[in-house]
């Protein structure tokens, strides 16, 4: 880890310590591995809260953090630390199948956090002596009951105390807190985001040299997944969707496996991702490389409230108010289009909000709407969000003529909230009606 990714991560943990206060204490779980079948597991991935505040992707680790300190004791000597991180043993038979441990002997210089232990250690520093001298316990809940393997065994004796802990010192789910400093992206973060949404553009250019009919909607998707890859992206941020024809009007399809039928469009969401950070892209091609008349006029509409609400973004604006104008601008198309008879009905046809935060998840874990006194649905400098409006017809709608059903249009793009209004990180992705014709024409001869 370098100098400057060290400095990221501690300034994480200083921000969290010092929102929790010195009378607390927190516990936040990295992930353990998860079996798919048999002897095989699913490919690790680190919880994001976990990572948030060390950068360690290695599994079976948890990061006790105390603003007020705690004795640590090595050997005959006891000092007073705020942070350790617990982590695997070496095991050279282990690392051997498995790759290198980092080992607790390195935490400080590997990570810069203060201190390292074995993560076989916890429970000694979880007895209720040590917790008895806090009023507080934050702790990673959900992340914390998924645990398993090696992990659950480490810390199953702090399961069954739980109970009788509770009545000394009050225990508090972490994620509100650590969502309320997610909600603000620093410089280190956007950079992060804005190489994802690089790699995403870049693989969507590609991607335009190989729609075209008869093709089936996997060979869109792992096409792209190569191309982020190629391009620099550690990963997809989410599982894709490429949904030709009606299958578009299915939000979250995942099948991806029908092939590509003259006369119709393709929706594609998917996006990649950049060491944890990610991006959240959508665009709606012809599968023929030329939109009908009918599914450019809807096309139209749907772009129209994408780069009006985009335009309304700055610090001040609420998010809630964005959304409204999207289904403003929507309403009104179909209306003046003369698909929509009564302009409140627009939620059945457009069915999602505009847009969400992103970060290191597509649906960034972060509060987006008035909590109490806490108001989060004001956008601020630093935030991210997407922009996504959407129509969507199913062949079923007979109240709408046959030739616009079995159409589903989304177009998102991913931008910052800068200090005097936004930027797009995803502006050169290709969204123009005539330029998306054009760069297929130029793609595919006999277009």
């Amino acid at each position: 880890m370098n100098k400057e990714e060290k400095s990221f991560y501690l300034s994480r943990r200083k921000e969290f310590s010092k929102l929790i206060g010195k009378d607390s204490i927190a516990l936040i779980f990295g992930n353990t591995h998860r079996n798919k079948s048999y002897d095989g597991d699913y490919k690790f991935k680190q919880y994001k809260n976990f990572y948030y505040l060390t950068g360690f992707e290695e599994a079976n680790s948890a990061l006790l953090l105390a603003p007020g300190g705690v004795r640590l004791k090595t050997g005959s000597k006891v000092k007073t630390a705020t942070e350790v991180l617990f982590v695997q043993k070496k095991d050279t038979l282990m690392e051997t199948w498995n790759g290198k441990r980092l080992g607790f002997e390195n935490v400080t210089d590997g990570l810069g956090i203060q201190n390292g232990r074995e993560n076989t250690e916890l429970n000694y520093y979880l007895n209720g002596k040590m917790l008895s001298s806090f009023r507080r316990l934050y702790i990673n809940f959900a992340e914390m009951l998924k645990l398993s393997g090696e992990m659950e065994n480490i810390i199953s004796m702090f399961f069954d105390s739980m109970n009788r802990i509770a009545p000394h010192i009050e225990i508090i789910d972490a994620s509100y807190v650590l969502g309320t400093m997610r909600f603000i992206k620093t410089p280190f973060e956007i950079i992060k985001i804005s190489n994802a949404a690089d790699a995403s553009i870049k693989a969507y250019n590609e991607i335009l040299k190989i729609i075209q009919p008869g093709i089936n909607e996997f060979n869109v998707q792992f096409i792209l997944e190569f191309y982020y890859r190629y391009y620099g992206g550690n990963d997809i941020a989410y599982h894709p969707i490429v949904a030709a024809g009606e299958n578009a009007c299915i939000l979250h399809y995942e099948n991806n496996d029908q092939h590509l039928v003259p006369g119709d469009l393709l929706l594609i969401d998917s996006a990649s991702e950049f060491k944890y950070y990610c991006s959240d892209v959508t665009r709606t091609f012809p599968v023929d490389g030329v939109f009908t008349t009918e599914q450019k006029l809807i096309y139209e509409i749907v772009l129209k409230a994408n780069k009006e609400c985009i335009k309304n973004i700055r610090p001040g604006v609420k998010f809630s108010y964005i959304n409204n104008l999207s289904q403003k601008i929507l309403a009104d198309g179909l209306y003046k289009a003369g698909l929509l008879k009564d302009k409140k009905d627009i939620k059945k046809y457009s069915l999602h909000g505009v847009g969400h935060h992103i970060g290191l998840d597509t649906h960034d874990a972060v509060p987006s709407s008035a909590a109490g006194s806490a108001d989060f649905d004001t956008l601020r400098e630093g935030n991210v969000i997407t922009i996504e409006p959407g129509l969507y017809f199913t062949k079923d709608m007979k109240e709408i003529p046959e030739k616009f059903r079995g159409t589903g249009i989304r177009i998102e793009d991913d931008i910052l909230v800068t200090g005097n209004g936004c930027l797009n990180l995803t502006e050169n992705m290709i969204k123009e009606v005539d330029e998306i014709e054009e760069a297929m024409r130029e793609n595919h001869t006999g277009l």
